[in-house]
């Protein structure tokens, strides 16, 4: 029986749990570049933090359903660098333009707060490690 497409196989996983109203797939298998021992990069928001039970819960179902080993993103605690990430690279499999259209907000004051420090943090370590 071949699977389904990866969208409609998430889909299916998160009907089972309400609370998740946003859920974006990042890494190699939303690049189309997945190996056979890639594994799926979700990010997921839900109106509350996840808690664990939440979260092996949910990683249990979509290994189960996908095959892949999971690595679950909550983006109620996600931060810089790693949000840029997923917004830039991922895609939405679930939820609304508004909610979606928050998060790319909140990426993009966040990156507007953090990069410059990291930017000097970079320089200072880069003038400690080789003088330029």
């Amino acid at each position: 029986m071949p699977l389904k497409p990866i969208d409609a196989q998430l889909r299916e996983v998160f009907a089972r749990f309400p609370q998740v109203v946003l859920v974006l797939l990042f890494g190699s298998v939303a690049a189309g570049q997945q190996r056979t021992d890639s594994d799926l990069d979700v990010a997921v928001a839900a109106g509350h933090p996840l808690t664990m039970e939440e979260k092996i819960a949910m990683i249990g179902l979509l290994a189960e359903r996908t095959g892949r080993p999971v690595d679950l993103i909550d983006l109620n605690g996600v931060a810089e660098p790693l949000l840029g990430q997923i917004v830039r690279h991922g895609r939405r499999v679930l939820g609304s333009d508004t909610l979606y259209g928050q998060l790319i907000s909140r990426h993009l004051f966040e990156q507007a707060d953090f990069m410059p420090y990291r930017t000097r943090l970079l320089a200072e370590r880069r003038m400690a490690w080789i003088g330029k």
